[in-house]
C-alpha cells in the first residue's frame, strides 16, 4: 500500500496543483489512486510540505507536516500556510515568504503508514504566485504611472482636469446644491413617522436606560449605573458557555505550540506523533578510483544529489571526502560501492568510518572481492552521534592494486537500465 500511495502523490503533484485567490494560504488538492486507477477511499495520510526557494537543492523557507484523510471518493485537500488546528510549522513563517524575490519549488513527502519516515514525493517548479498573496507586496505604487498601464500619466488633480480638457468648468459640491422640494418632504414625513406601540415599548426601554449629561461626565457614573438586570444577564451568558466548549477551549491553549517554545511532548500531543527532523543528503561518485595496497583512503564523493543541512567538504588534501552536518543528532549512514578485480584470484577489502578524522568503534566491515572481472557489490549501514559542525569519511583498504572502485555506464539495450556509481551513500537523522 505504501509503494501505490507514493505513484499517487507523484501524479497529483503535477495535475491537480491550484492557488488559492481567497485565503492566505495555496489550496492543494487531488483524488487518490492507485496504479491501477482505482480510488482509495478513507486513508489516513501524513504529509510534509516544503516551500524551496530558488532551486530544487536551494533553501527551505517554510515547511508545515500535518495529517489528512481521503473521503469516500478518494478526494482530499490542504491549504497550505494557512493556521488550523494540528498542523505543525517545522520551518519559517508563509508570511514572511519573498516570492517576488526568486523562483519558489514545493516539495511533497509523505508518511502513508505513520510510522515516522516520510517519502519523497516530488518537487515541483511555482510558476505563478497567488494573487492574493503577492497582493500583500503590491499596496504602494511609486511614481507616476503612465496611461497605458492603467494610470493618469499626471500627478495631481490640476493636471488630470488640463488632460481630460474640463479645467475650464465650475463644478458646485453635492454639500452645496439646492435640496428639491419633493425630497424635502420626504425627509419631514421620515421624521414624523409614528412607530407603533411595540417599538415605542422597546424604544421607553432603551430611552430609560440611557444615561444623562451628568452620568456622562465620569466613567465611574457610567458603571456604576449598569442595571443590576444587564449585569445578571451578563453572568447568565458566561454561566451558559457549554462545559464542552470549555473543555475544547482548554485543550486548545494547552496544545499551543508558539515558535522558540517547541519541546518533544508539544509535538506529540499536537499531531500525535513524533516527526523526524529533515535532515538528509545523498552523495555518489561515478569516476574510478584506486588506491595502494593496505593503505586506508577516503573514498571522493564528487556529486550531491540532493540534501539538506548535510553538505560535502574537501579534506587537508583538497578532495571530496568529508561529509558535515550543520545540527547534532544520532544519524543513520547508508552506502552502496561497486569493486572491479580484473585479474584471477580473490582479495580482501575493508570498510571504515572515521569521524573528525578518528575511527569510529565498531565500524570496520571485511569483505571477500572475487577477481576475474566479476563485479562486487558491497553494501552496509551504520547508526553514529554527531555533533554540531562534525564530519564523517568512508574509509577502505584492498590487498591487491588491481582492485578498484569502479562505476558502470548506463545502457540503452533491452532492458535499459541506469547507470550504477562506483559509490552511493545517503544520510538522514533520527532525532
Amino acid at each position: 500500500m505504501e509503494k501505490k500511495i507514493v505513484f499517487l502523490f507523484i501524479s497529483l503533484l503535477l495535475i491537480h496543483f491550484s492557488f488559492a485567490q481567497a485565503s492566505n494560504g495555496i489550496h492543494f488538492q487531488g483524488v487518490a489512486r492507485n496504479e491501477n486507477g482505482m480510488i482509495i477511499p478513507n486513508k489516513q495520510i501524513n504529509i510534509k510540505i516544503s516551500i524551496i526557494m530558488d532551486s530544487v537543492f536551494g533553501e527551505i523557507v517554510y515547511q508545515e507536516i500535518k495529517s489528512i484523510t481521503t473521503n469516500m471518493l478518494g478526494l482530499f485537500f490542504v491549504v497550505i500556510g494557512n493556521e488550523e488546528s494540528g498542523k505543525v510549522i517545522t520551518i519559517g513563517r508563509f508570511d514572511q515568504i519573498k516570492w517576488k524575490a526568486k523562483t519558489h519549488y514545493i516539495q511533497v513527502a509523505l508518511d502513508p503508514n505513520n510510522n515516522l519516515s516520510f517519502i519523497n514525493a516530488g518537487i515541483e517548479k511555482i510558476n505563478y504566485v497567488p494573487l492574493a498573496i503577492f497582493a500583500e507586496t503590491a499596496s504602494r505604487v511609486e511614481n507616476i504611472v503612465p496611461i497605458e498601464y492603467g494610470g493618469t500619466g499626471v500627478g495631481n488633480v490640476k493636471e488630470l482636469l488640463k488632460l481630460l480638457n474640463i479645467d475650464k468648468v465650475n463644478n458646485t459640491p453635492d454639500s452645496l446644491k439646492p435640496v428639491s422640494i419633493p425630497f424635502t418632504s420626504f425627509l419631514n414625513e421620515k421624521l414624523l413617522l409614528k412607530l407603533n406601540a411595540l417599538d415605542t415599548i422597546k424604544l421607553s426601554n432603551r430611552i430609560n436606560l440611557k444615561l444623562n449629561y451628568n452620568d456622562t461626565i465620569s466613567l465611574s457614573n457610567r458603571i456604576n449605573n449598569i442595571p443590576k438586570l444587564d449585569t445578571i444577564s451578563l453572568s447568565n451568558r458566561i454561566i451558559a458557555i457549554p462545559k464542552i466548549d470549555t473543555t475544547s477551549l482548554s485543550n486548545r491553549i494547552n496544545n499551543k505550540i508558539s515558535l522558540g517554545a517547541l519541546n518533544t511532548n508539544e509535538v506529540i500531543n499536537a499531531i500525535g506523533f513524533m516527526p523526524v527532523k529533515n535532515i538528509y543528503g545523498v552523495f555518489y561518485d561515478t569516476t574510478k578510483q584506486i588506491t595502494t595496497v593496505s593503505t586506508a583512503t577516503a573514498i571522493k564523493f564528487n556529486f550531491q544529489q540532493f540534501s539538506n543541512k548535510i553538505n560535502i567538504a574537501n579534506n587537508s588534501s583538497g578532495n571530496p571526502t568529508r561529509i558535515m552536518v550543520n545540527d547534532m543528532g544520532i544519524y543513520q549512514i547508508n552506502f552502496t560501492i561497486q569493486f572491479l578485480k580484473l585479474d584471477a584470484g580473490n582479495d580482501e577489502l575493508s570498510i571504515w568510518i572515521r569521524r573528525n578524522s578518528i575511527a569510529y568503534p565498531n565500524t570496520n566491515i571485511n569483505y571477500v572481492i572475487q577477481g576475474g572481472g566479476v563485479k562486487n557489490i558491497y553494501v552496509g549501514n551504520y547508526i553514529i552521534d554527531l555533533g554540531t559542525n562534525d564530519y564523517i569519511e568512508l574509509f577502505y583498504s584492498i590487498k591487491n592494486t588491481s582492485s578498484t572502485l569502479y562505476g558502470t555506464y548506463s545502457t540503452s539495450t533491452t532492458p535499459s537500465r541506469p547507470a550504477t556509481p562506483s559509490v552511493y551513500l545517503s544520510m538522514h537523522a533520527f532525532n
